[in-house]
């Protein structure tokens, strides 16, 4: 077998290098074009920092100033505080790949779980302090459903078709489109 000045076989399929190669030089200026939006550089997910930017427009707060913080990413201005985090999963499958373990962190009111299929986002969830009303409304048969929920696709779509019902138990839930006024929630113009 022969091989290049770099010791790769000469079978390499350098169609297939460039290709990969150029693809990322793509998605690196995509990066920095969103990385702009945002307003700042980060070598962290990006979706991590659409998320806590998404979630702090639309519950009116601002940012933890360190990006890396423990527990909460996001203060509203009466001085409750959010931890975000998101899933994300190919869209129309029957069962998601990933799954969330939605969790209940002291000193923390809100834990905010950003919903993305195909890199878009299709619903933010909001879950108050106490997730055992939720827990039981979703049917959840796991142990301590005051602290944690098993948060799967079968429960995103139950809460999607009735947000109404999980809002009288205290969550908050946004569905698309997040636009002019991103604030509101679908169903209160129902």
């Amino acid at each position: 077998m022969t091989s290049d000045e770099n010791g790769s076989p000469s079978s390499a399929d350098s169609v297939r290098v460039r290709t990969l190669v150029n693809a990322l030089d793509e998605y690196r200026q995509a990066r920095e074009r969103l990385l702009a939006v945002l307003g700042h550089s980060s070598n962290r997910d990006p979706l991590a920092e659409v998320a806590e930017h998404l979630v702090a427009a639309l519950m009116g707060g601002k940012l933890a100033v360190n990006r890396v913080q423990k527990a909460w990413d996001v203060e509203l201005p009466d001085g409750v505080k959010a931890q975000v985090k998101y899933l994300a999963n190919a869209p129309g499958s029957a069962v998601w790949v990933n799954e969330h373990r939605v969790r209940r962190i002291d000193d923390v009111d809100w834990y905010v779980l950003v919903l993305v299929e195909a890199f878009t986002v299709v619903g933010v969830l909001a879950f108050p302090m106490n997730l055992a009303p939720i827990a039981a409304a979703l049917g959840k048969r796991h142990p301590d459903q005051e602290r944690k929920i098993e948060f799967t696709r079968a429960n995103w779509l139950t809460i999607r078709s009735d947000s109404r019902r999980f809002r009288t138990l205290g969550m908050r839930v946004w569905l698309p489109p997040f636009e002019q006024e991103s604030c509101r929630t679908r169903d209160q113009d129902d």
